[in-house]
């Protein structure tokens, strides 16, 4: 096998650990097929990651991580809450679109159990997070006064879904479909009409 002598060997080994859990899934991916596809030696592998676990949950969390930063970096440029509820969802939309695979591998990750307490704190600090935006705006009068976990829930059930097709099925969804997805969504969490 061909060994990388210098060059980006953290990210080729995320996106081979990506592209190995997605084609064959979490528990049939190994270590040495991830280092193949890397064009990496197996101990070099080994010197970025213990175990194929500590690879996975690893790769995981720095999706998850960068998926969170851009989410609440579109939310701050945002200026009413309205704008700022619409760019969370459609920058989740743009993530999938941008990178299927890593979406894919994410929701692959999430349902193998593999995270630690951790782990699965630091992700739900990151959910806390969008929730405060989404109190946020019940707090402001924007959404309906409903606990936020159930708008929470009615704004990324279809998301993720239409995310899941987009990443599955390798082609652009309707930009029609994803607006009037967004807009059935906003229509069953708003207090009001955005345009009043």
């Amino acid at each position: 096998m061909a060994r990388r002598r210098s060059g980006d060997k953290p990210g080729a080994i995320r996106r081979a650990t990506v592209a190995e859990v997605v084609a064959r899934g979490s528990a049939a991916a190994s270590v040495n097929a991830i280092a193949t596809r890397a064009g990496l030696a197996v101990g070099t592998l080994y010197r970025y990651h213990a175990t194929k676990a500590d690879l996975l949950r690893a790769v995981h969390l720095e999706i998850k991580t960068e998926l969170h930063d851009r989410v609440m970096a579109a939310a701050q440029e945002a200026t009413d809450s309205p704008a700022r509820i619409r760019a969370m969802w459609f920058t989740l939309m743009a993530f999938a679109r941008d990178e299927p695979e890593a979406f894919l591998y994410t929701e692959t990750i999430m349902g193998a159990a593999l995270l630690t307490p951790s782990e699965l704190a630091r992700l739900d600090g990151m959910r806390r997070e969008g929730t405060a935006l989404i109190e946020a705006a019940v707090a402001d009068g924007t959404l309906r006064p409903t606990d936020p976990r159930a708008i929470v829930t009615v704004l990324s059930a279809p998301a993720l879904q239409l995310g899941r097709s987009l990443a599955r099925g390798g082609t652009a969804l309707d930009p029609a479909r994803v607006d009037a997805t967004f807009e059935l969504c906003w229509r069953a969490v708003a207090a009001r009409d955005i345009n009043e």
